[in-house]
């Protein structure tokens, strides 16, 4: 009787936890509320959670309910874990089961190159179990970085060490960026979209809710849109936008003006000239060539000439300033310019379209001796896909420019080989990244090599030419002098964090030292259909390098582009997260 009793108590029980895992709604009071039903501790919802996805990963199907269902698990424990505090011995088990978990998630992962459990296996990778950093000190340094507004995935990386951050001292972290964003709708700055995304993170239900409605009715009407969802964040709803009203939220315009591209009749450059893109690439911004002479050899590299096809200041060019770069979405794309303009400046097959052309002659030990810039008309002769190459330089496949790819491919190894500190930085902050996991295109080898090649040349021709130019910085990361300065104790794994943290790059006027690549200057110039500094760039190229663009050019103007790239991109990066976020939810709903 008395084992009926227990198996109808552990039934109702599993019940209950699965109804609590469908439910997804895993705040504190959710959790707590739960555990008061089954009569659970904290760490006996952990030891359930892992038991439970283990047995799902020990049952695997490649589809969308398992799957799902491990991302429940996952999601649950990454909170769970992060309010705990553990003891020495526990630390040690629960970091067994999150290895377990996650070498078998990977490999599943691996197995379907199924993006989801990708990140299952990163969360579970990002979960801190000795949180040893003090919490006050992890609120003073977190606020050095909110007055940086330092990138948002870094913030939340710290605050994974110690969560309790966010309720102490009566939400002061909320506090702080609460006022923050009242001076930024008081002053119409765009950092409210940095601020907003901030008080998502740092809410709690513990925050005096009638004490900041106060302060945002003494301000603002309830016209602001920044104030509405501001209100709505105060009461616990973070997701309260549709992804069609994130769009407009971040100005976003979808309905793109297009105009005639007047396209040469004549190609005036001969021979070989190829590009390699995805499978699905609609629109190629850039190609490569390759010849000998005698011992050189002689790369081509080719974008598209986009600068001079669309006008400085034109309607079109406003549009794709507005956008500012290329995003795909699920289920939609933001763009610069509408379909018929990108088809007609993409580098496709056959077709005669203009280019700015870096020649760069290389001996034969793939040491380059000399480089030069020219406006020229090809013609592509092929458009290949990374899989048909790789299958080439694999010796798969058999074709007629087999030699050129593969000596393309030599000379890229040799550019990388070079480099042994990019190939380092790259390769850390890829770490524990899906990305680390996938085996790389030999063919995207070629690509990026290149493509790096011609952002750093092309910088140092307009440096040595004295020309106003936007170039690509990236510093060595700071926090790590900031944590000393601020005389922060750190234990080993936040330590680890800092360690392994690095600062996103930065456009600038001045060419200062790029640390992620290596390169004593370089810039962003080979997706000038995709991303608006490139095409920018473009501008100033045919201005003071070909002269034979004339638009008015003022430099306190062009410092403004500057801080508007920078800015730009801050606010892309929390729309494209926003985004996502939003369309889970209504496909959930």
């Amino acid at each position: 009787m008395l084992l009926l009793v227990l198996i109808g108590e552990y039934m109702q029980n599993n019940e209950l936890y699965n109804k609590f895992v469908k439910k997804e709604d895993y705040s504190l009071e959710s959790i707590v509320e739960f555990e008061l039903f089954a009569l659970m501790t904290h760490k006996q919802l952990i030891r359930k959670t892992f038991k439970q996805l283990n047995s799902t990963l020990g049952n695997f199907e490649n589809n969308e309910i398992i799957i799902h269902y491990i991302e429940n698990y996952v999601n649950l424990l990454s909170i769970i874990c992060d309010i705990v505090e553990f003891n020495e011995e526990e630390v040690i088990i629960n970091k067994n089961r999150i290895k377990k978990s996650r070498e078998a998630i990977l490999a599943y992962a691996n197995k379907y190159n199924n993006e989801k459990l990708f990140e299952c296996a990163n969360k579970l990778d990002e979960i801190i179990l000795d949180k040893n950093i003090n919490v006050d000190d992890l609120i003073t340094l977190i606020k050095k970085l909110i007055d940086k507004k330092e990138d948002i995935n870094i913030i939340k990386k710290l605050l994974n060490t110690n969560k309790g951050a966010i309720i102490l001292n009566h939400n002061v972290l909320f506090d702080y960026t609460f006022n923050l964003a009242m001076n930024s709708i008081k002053d119409n700055s765009e950092n409210i979209y940095y601020y907003i995304a901030l008080l998502k993170i740092f809410y709690s239900t513990t925050i005096d809710k009638n004490k900041y409605i106060d302060i945002l009715n003494s301000i603002t009407d309830d016209k602001n849109e920044f104030a509405n969802e501001i209100y709505m964040i105060l009461f616990g709803i973070k997701r309260g936008l549709k992804p069609d009203e994130i769009l407009d939220k971040y100005g976003v315009l979808t309905n793109l003006k297009g105009q005639n591209i007047y396209l040469p009749n004549k190609k005036t450059k001969n021979g070989i000239i190829i590009t390699i893109d995805e499978d699905k690439t609609k629109v190629r911004d850039d190609a490569i060539s390759i010849i000998k002479d005698g011992n050189k050899t002689i790369i081509g590299i080719y974008i598209t000439d986009v600068g001079s096809y669309v006008e400085p200041c034109s309607e079109i060019d406003k549009q794709a300033l507005n956008n500012y770069k290329c995003l795909y979405l699920p289920n939609t794309s933001t763009r610069l310019f509408s379909s018929n303009i990108e088809t007609s400046i993409s580098l496709n097959k056959n077709g005669n379209k203009k280019v700015l052309a870096l020649y760069v002659v290389f001996d034969e030990n793939a040491t380059i001796e000399d480089y030069f810039l020219k406006e020229e008309v090809i013609s592509v002769s092929d458009n290949l896909t990374y899989n048909s190459v790789d299958l080439i330089l694999d010796n798969f496949k058999r074709c007629e420019i087999e030699h050129e790819l593969k000596e393309l491919y030599s000379i890229a190894c040799s550019l990388d080989s070079k480099n042994v500190k990019k190939k380092e930085y790259w390769e850390r902050k890829n770490k524990q990244s899906h990305q680390e996991i996938h085996k790389e295109h030999k063919s995207n080898k070629i690509v990026s090599e290149f493509m790096i090649l011609y952002g750093h040349l092309l910088a140092k021709l307009m440096c040595e030419n004295s020309s106003p130019f936007v170039y690509r910085t990236q510093n060595s990361s700071y926090i790590d002098s900031l944590v000393k300065k601020l005389n922060i104790k750190l234990d080993e794994s936040t330590q680890k964090i800092i360690d392994n943290i690095y600062l996103p790059s930065r456009y600038s006027n001045i060419p200062l030292f790029h640390n992620g690549l290596n390169l004593d200057m370089y810039c962003h110039a080979t997706d000038p259909s995709r991303r608006y500094s490139d095409l920018y760039n473009q501008y100033l190229v045919h201005k003071f390098y070909f002269n034979d663009k004339d638009f008015d050019f003022d430099y306190d103007k062009f410092l403004n582009y500057i801080e508007y790239f920078n800015q730009r991109n801050v606010e892309l990066s929390l729309m494209r997260a926003e985004y996502s976020r939003a369309l889970k939810i209504q496909k959930k709903s």
